[in-house]
């Protein structure tokens, strides 16, 4: 089964969400007008929303109030036609997107903005490029950063990124960040 993630890259209305859906025959299959409480543990503090795609494909959107994002998951058949409209009419973001925004030079704002984005949107299997911009940003200047790669690591939930995870479970000049990183620890796989 296919799945694409897209992030908006700012802020979107849900109306003109909604809008978008009836303009293109999704039905919705969540039983409100707007998005409910996610139930996943690495969606807390977020609300959801689910469309069925003609054919067998699933949209699913989710504002997710703590990471400050809000992204689609599109799963199922031939979804790349439903990710590629809501490309063409909404500012979005791709896993691929935010690496190539890791590898060059932004601010500190941004990658920290970055990598919170990346941990919500990259492919859910391991990925070594994924991997190696959350290592990194494990190791990053700022508290910021930091924060934002324990972050990315807690939505990824990959048995890899333990080792790093520890590091700075153990090892951060932050109070908070090992406070954070130990907690995120207990989510990871085991080895």
């Amino acid at each position: 089964m296919s799945e694409i993630r897209l992030a908006f890259s700012r802020e979107v209305d849900f109306a003109e969400l909604v809008q978008h859906a009836r303009n293109r025959n999704w039905t919705p299959e969540t039983p409100s007008e707007y998005p409910v409480p996610a139930t996943d543990p690495r969606e807390a503090d977020s609300y959801s929303f689910v469309w069925r795609l003609e054919g067998t494909g699933v949209a699913r959107f989710i504002d997710d109030e703590a990471t400050e994002v809000q992204y689609f998951i599109l799963r199922g058949g031939d979804v790349r036609t439903s990710a590629a409209d809501l490309a063409d009419v909404f500012p979005t973001v791709t896993h691929l997107d935010c690496l190539d925004a890791l590898t060059g030079d932004i601010s500190g704002v941004e990658r920290e903005r970055a990598l919170e984005i990346l941990g919500v949107i990259a492919p859910r299997n391991y990925n070594d490029a994924v991997y190696e911009a959350v290592s990194n940003g494990l190791d990053g200047d700022s508290v910021e950063i930091r924060a934002a790669a324990i972050s990315a690591t807690f939505q990824l939930s990959w048995a890899e990124l333990r080792s790093p995870l520890q590091r700075v479970a153990t090892r951060d000049p932050d109070p908070n960040n090992r406070a954070y990183a130990s907690n995120a620890l207990y989510t990871l796989p085991p080895s």
